[in-house]
């Protein structure tokens, strides 16, 4: 069952009617926008997510390459981050 789609119709239509808002073409197109959305699904380990925005995103026009450097930023943007994050910590704590 889907609790929000059963329980909560009104709400699970505004998430809808903003996915399908959000995602046309506007100044970025659509298939940037999945871009996007595959880069992002991965930066918060949302396997779901990033299996429907890597289809959404093929259907768009997205190439296997464009979708491993999409790739290629999340992980740049999830590792690079929590180095420069934690750098600070780690050098006062072990005083290099």
């Amino acid at each position: 069952m889907d609790v929000l789609k059963e329980l909560q119709p009104e709400a699970y239509k505004v998430l809808i009617d903003q996915n399908t808002m959000v995602m046309k073409d506007g100044a970025l197109s659509t298939k940037i926008k999945e871009l996007m959305a595959v880069s992002l699904s991965v930066a918060v380990r949302c396997e779901p997510c990033l299996k429907v925005h890597i289809q959404r995103a093929i259907k768009a026009g997205a190439t296997n390459p464009e979708i491993a450097e999409a790739l290629a930023v999340a992980t740049l943007m999830c590792g690079g981050p929590a180095y420069v994050w934690s750098k600070k910590t780690i050098d006062e704590e072990i005083k290099i």
